[in-house]
């Protein structure tokens, strides 16, 4: 049996324990095309309704984005995502009980977010832009570092190379005041990676598991899950479901997902099954 190793997640003045449980990211996306729920959710309201059925789903914690990251995606200038996101993060700073994050790229929008009380930064991009790690830097709140270095779609694959990436970058942030206790590592399935190299990514996540950080985890209606099951991704949920609870024996921390309901369940049966109950 794989055991996640004990440690913590500081997010500004919140504080998950890792090691007995595994948390729930929902996905809220403010945008007019991502791949699967793009402008459902554009209107301040509309996203304010699908926040609260993530959050009674049992989302631990909720992850928007204002700027769509599909494969072949084309990047908006920051004040066309900072005039989408701001409405509805103010909102849902106002009302939703679970600590927000805040899926960008940008070092702009992520400043302007954590002024308003964003607890997490969710970003894509692994620090591609240098005035990140400043921002980061000057507060408090949890960051998500994804492992996205490739150029092409490719089903090859090196744990190694990952491990070796995260760790230099984990290196770095420590260097600048940011302790890896802030840090969720991602290795950023479905970016670049071939139909193989996801499976293979997956296969080896143990190998990210005790570099100081979380781990989390981002399979929800991917398209690999799709060659398997043949369903179109809004069909995927089940599939993402049964992913979800193997990914907790394999040490996972957070999984980031869609529709929190059927990923909340199974992974509450694989931590009981795995780990016990934490209460008794």
């Amino acid at each position: 049996m794989k055991q996640s190793v004990v440690r913590s997640f500081q997010m500004g003045a919140g504080r998950w324990q890792f090691g007995s449980r595994t948390y729930v990211m929902g996905i809220l996306n403010v945008t007019p095309d991502s791949f699967s729920d793009g402008g459902r959710y554009l209107e301040p309201e509309a996203a304010l309704g699908q926040a609260e059925s993530l959050v009674s789903q049992g989302a631990d914690v909720l992850d928007v984005g204002a700027e769509s990251t599909r494969p072949g995606y084309v990047p908006i200038p920051w004040e066309t995502e900072w005039k989408r996101l701001e409405p509805v993060l103010r909102l849902l700073l106002k009302t939703v009980k679970v600590p927000i994050s805040v899926d960008t790229q940008k070092a702009e929008i992520a400043e302007r977010a954590i002024l308003l009380g964003a607890s997490i930064l969710n970003d894509v991009s692994g620090l591609a832009d240098p005035k990140m790690m400043r921002v980061l830097a000057a507060s408090q709140v949890g960051y998500v570092l994804m492992y996205n270095q490739r150029k092409e779609i490719s089903n090859d694959f090196s744990s190694v190379d990952i491990r070796r990436w995260l760790l230099q970058r984990l290196t770095e942030m420590d260097a600048a005041g940011i302790s890896a206790e802030r840090v969720l590592v991602d290795p950023g399935l479905g970016f670049a990676y071939g139909i193989e190299a996801n499976w293979a990514v997956l296969r080896n996540l143990e190998e990210l598991v005790g570099l100081g950080a979380g781990l989390l985890v981002g399979p929800s209606r991917k398209r690999f899950l799709g060659q398997v099951i043949h369903r179109v991704d809004g069909e995927r949920d089940s599939a993402t479901a049964a992913l979800s609870a193997l990914l907790v024996n394999k040490g996972v921390d957070v999984i980031r997902v869609h529709r929190a309901s059927m990923v909340k369940d199974a992974v509450n049966v694989a931590d009981r099954l795995l780990r016990g109950d934490p209460h008794g």
